[in-house]
């Protein structure tokens, strides 16, 4: 493998700078100057690697997702049935490593800006639909297949689960419980619907 270019090495320089700006000053003290402080480097070549903050933000966002989303694969490809896909998914998006204080103030940072900023809105949009893709997923090979209305309850159990997970997390990240409960009530919550249905 060839050495990586020097402009994706300071690329990357500038994310991880920026990921601990967010967590040290927040979204408004996370200003290119401290940013590039934090890397080493001038105010002015943060410009010359993206352009622009709303840019450099952007391409954070993308790093922690991607971060989430090779952890996911990670987790699903050992998973051997449809209930241990599903507790992947639970695992990878409540588990410790998304609790961490780097990991917990870029999150909020990024979800309290998401509605202001388009390009974060994007970038929210398709984590969302990976999550959801990946839940109705697992569902489908859960959910017996003679089972009346079953897409409608894949749908349903999905989009509940999806939300129960996001709010879960934010309440483990303001620590109001801890992650291991995040997990237990969001495989709960999946146990209650499938007894609902009759299906366990």
């Amino acid at each position: 493998m060839g050495r990586r270019s020097l402009k994706a090495e300071r690329r990357d320089d500038l994310i991880r700078a920026c990921i601990e700006t967010l967590a040290a000053e927040g979204w408004e003290g996370a200003s290119l100057a401290r940013i590039a402080g934090r890397a080493g480097l001038s105010a002015g070549l943060v410009a010359h690697y993206f352009g622009d903050k709303a840019e450099l933000m952007e391409a954070t966002m993308r790093h922690v997702c991607f971060q989430l989303w090779q952890r996911q694969a990670k987790l699903l490809a050992a998973a051997a049935s449809p209930a241990e896909r599903l507790g992947a998914i639970v695992a990878a998006n409540l588990g410790g490593d998304q609790f961490g204080e780097e990991s917990r103030a870029v999150w909020l940072e990024f979800w309290s800006q998401a509605h202001r900023a388009p390009r974060l809105a994007r970038i929210h949009r398709i984590t969302a639909r990976r999550l959801a893709s990946n839940l109705h997923h697992a569902l489908n090979g859960l959910l017996p297949e003679a089972l009346p209305d079953r897409a409608a309850a894949v749908r349903r159990i999905a989009t509940g689960l999806a939300i129960l997970i996001d709010g879960l997390w934010l309440r483990a990240a303001l620590g109001d419980v801890s992650p291991t409960e995040t997990r237990a009530l969001a495989l709960g919550y999946v146990d209650a619907e499938l007894a609902r249905l009759g299906t366990r």
